[in-house]
């Protein structure tokens, strides 16, 4: 039996949370934190934190170079790690990072080390905050955040607090009750009293339940210091609560109305400041509003209630009483994780391994091009663009859509049907579905039967391989007389998902590939990079759920009060310079919530607009200034957070959908709150202060930045008339 690793490899990817976790959970002398020339500054934040938190080991930050899509480089970087250790083995932690990167690091490990040593790789499962292991049949590991404070896990976020201690009043108010605050304060408008006061009673509970546990702390408020102003602060919490390593956020109001208008930058703040596993609670001392969470999501439909809290203070305090209660409404994923699981110690018993699907298998000696019309595997994830894309990349003879069970399968095999037949027949008129039969590219697409597992690896490499071996077996397969070349693409879906496909390519002699939209390229583990021919022709409407093709001007479709939630002539404008620059073909697509007699409420949230150019998407949104909270009600000024929050809001949706072959064009009238605005934007986005500004250049690659125009109607910017159809 081989002794444990005493030197663990991290990767590190935008969210540090994990990293830091796994370097503290991990029993070694020795962590290299791995991470791209892009995210160096976030691995440097952890090595400080964990040199702080744990002096018994050294830390050092590896970087795999500018670009984290080259198999290559992580491959290289890790065999010189596997040479200065001189046989000695390592445990891997491959949750951070590019998808790339988690999957070649994952298989150079496989490959480096003893088959037993899958106990040693492992991902962290959010869900259960637990160190999975590639050894399936062994338990997991609760991480430790031993020594973790909130002023850390801030700090890893690249926040700071202003000060660190309770303000004056709610000092005050918590020595002496409302006197003490009202003498001291003789002049403060009784609305600030009651908000001191409501914030100072819930502090006072969640201290008293919490406050004494050494694995949890309970904050009072605390102001982040701004990047962009110094002296000055970006954003403000009222409580924070931490229990082990995870964070709620505590917001308290007096009026029930304000719990709905503030609850999307509310948690826009929080998870900057926490990442994106944060919890927000909002408290309310006000009557009882019996359909007050349901307004909340109706305003935002990504405020889930499973990350958003909404109670009234007096049920609060009166039904969450005890310790056990407070963990079991907000931090329920670590109520059955307690801490201290053992690592092994030593490798399982070579006797008794888990069965392995075989020896892996030489990849083809080139990289099959469409031209050769290979076999395609490829994932249905989250966004279907990937999977759309595939098939224009590839041109497969028979392609298999595997999607997993969180995956959205309607119309998907005869979009891909149509995307293929596109492809090869670029010049051709749309085919309606029994041309796409008549012509047999429906029946060149299979649509998996049974959705596989996610987050087991295993599974979706069982699937993937079966599916191979099946259809290499069948006569038609042949290929010049030799079986036809395999393209698995592992560009959707979860990382575990893309472990398992590339590992069947590699154990089935495929080929395993990685899209990069912005480049219109794809990248093999095996054969590196590699251009693309033309472009893929989506079909749009398919994967802009919630959007229409715009037969008339949006002014004329857009009527009432609607017209006071978005800019509406704003978003005319944009849209109609850029489809008049276009020199391709261009459609356009409108948010149809917008003649919602109440989803229009929300509309600020989403892309007004999204124009399409092929296998590119543009979104438009414009925040009014002035908006409604409720369908009659009037029109109230905003502040520069909320519309920034607004903008965000409409870029991780559109996101949701186009991932890098999508931007979001963030249109605002020119004013006093512009650079703010921005300001807060590049904040929430948590874009490079160092990156070149982009601010009068529309182009791809990063599409959670959303790109602010400040629109004059008289004297339009340069950046409207892009030619997006030549990107």
């Amino acid at each position: 039996m081989a002794a444990a690793p005493r030197v663990a490899v991290v990767l590190v990817g935008q969210n540090p949370t994990p990293a830091l976790l796994s370097a503290l959970t991990l029993p070694v002398d020795h962590l290299l934190l791995v991470a791209s020339d892009g995210t160096l500054a976030v691995a440097r934040r952890v090595a400080r934190a964990v040199e702080a938190l744990a002096a018994d080991r050294s830390v050092r930050v590896l970087s795999v170079g500018s670009d984290p899509h080259d198999p290559g480089r992580v491959a290289g970087l890790l065999e010189s790690v596997r040479t200065a250790l001189n046989g000695r083995p390592w445990y891997l932690d491959y949750t951070g990072g590019t998808k790339i990167m988690s999957v070649a690091a994952a298989l150079h490990h496989e490959h480096a080390l003893p088959p037993e040593a899958r106990a040693w790789r492992f991902y962290l499962d959010s869900h259960s905050d637990l160190l999975r292991s590639a050894d399936t049949a062994g338990p997991g590991r609760p991480v430790t955040g031993h020594g973790v404070d909130l002023s850390t896990l801030a700090g890893i976020h690249g926040a700071r607090w202003l000060a660190d201690r309770d303000p004056k009043p709610l000092r005050l108010f918590l020595d002496g009750g409302p006197a003490a605050l009202a003498e001291a304060f003789p002049k403060l408008p009784e609305s600030e009293l009651n908000g001191i006061a409501a914030e100072g009673r819930v502090l006072a509970h969640l201290r008293r339940l919490l406050g004494a546990r050494p694995d949890s702390e309970v904050l009072g408020s605390r102001r982040v210091a701004d990047p962009f102003r110094p002296g000055g602060s970006i954003a403000d919490f009222d409580i924070l609560v931490r229990h082990r390593h995870r964070v709620l956020c505590v917001e308290t109001k007096t009026r029930a109305e304000d719990v709905v208008a503030r609850a999307g930058w509310t948690v826009a703040k929080a998870r900057r400041v926490f990442g994106g596993a944060t919890h927000v609670l909002f408290v309310y001392s006000g009557p009882v509003v019996a359909d007050l969470r349901d307004q909340v999501t109706a305003y935002n439909p990504a405020l889930s209630a499973r990350h958003v809290h909404v109670w009234n203070l007096d049920a609060l305090t009166e039904r969450v009483n005890s310790f056990d209660a407070v963990r079991d409404a907000f931090f329920p994923s670590l109520a059955d994780t307690p801490p201290g699981a053992a690592v092994p110690d030593v490798l399982p018993p070579e006797s008794a391994p888990v069965p392995e699907p075989g020896p892996p298998t030489e990849p083809p000696a080139h990289h099959p091009g469409p031209e050769e019309a290979p076999l395609l595997v490829t994932p249905l994830g989250g966004s279907r663009l990937g999977t759309l894309a595939a098939m224009h990349a590839h041109r497969p003879a028979r392609a298999l859509v595997l999607p997993s069970k969180q995956s959205l399968r309607a119309r998907v095999r005869e979009a891909a049907a149509r995307a293929l037949r596109a492809a090869e027949r670029p010049d051709a008129p749309p085919a309606d579905s029994a041309a796409l039969r008549a012509e047999g590219y429906r029946d060149r697409v299979r649509l998996a039967a049974d959705p596989v597992d996610g987050y087991d690896s295993g599974a979706v490499q069982r699937a993937v391989q079966e599916w191979i071996e099946t259809e290499r077996g069948r006569g038609p397969g042949e290929h010049h007389g030799a079986p036809r070349p395999v393209v698995v693409d592992i560009t959707t879906g979860t990382k575990a998902m893309s472990l398992g496909l590339a590992r069947a390519a590699r154990h089935g002699g495929a080929c395993a590939t990685y899209q990069l939209p912005k480049d219109r390229a794809v990248v093999c583990l095996a054969h590196g990079r590699r251009g693309l021919a033309g472009r893929a022709r989506i079909d749009w409407s398919l994967v802009l759920s919630g959007y229409e093709p715009l037969s008339v001007p949006l002014g004329e479709t857009v009527t009432g009060p609607a017209r006071d939630q978005v800019d509406v002539a704003l978003l005319e404008l944009a849209g109609s310079a850029l489809a008049a620059a276009a020199t391709g073909e261009c459609e356009v697509w409108w948010d149809v919530s917008l003649r919602d007699p109440q989803g229009f409420l929300t509309a600020q949230e989403r892309p007004g607009l999204v124009l399409t150019f092929d296998d590119r998407a543009v979104g438009l949104t414009a925040p009014a200034r002035l908006r409604r909270r409720t369908a009659e009600g009037p029109l109230r000024e905003v502040s520069p957070g909320a519309w920034a929050q607004s903008v965000f809001a409409a870029t991780t949706h559109l996101n949701a959908r186009c991932d890098v072959a999508g931007r979001v064009l963030a249109l605002t009238r020119p004013g006093r709150n512009v650079t703010r605005a921005g300001e807060l934007v590049d904040w929430i986005a948590q874009a490079d202060p160092e990156a070149p500004d982009f601010a009068e250049e529309l182009n791809f690659g990063e599409p959670l930045r959303p790109l602010l125009v400040a629109v004059d109607p008289a004297r339009p910017p340069k950046v409207l008339a892009t030619d997006v159809s030549l990107l």
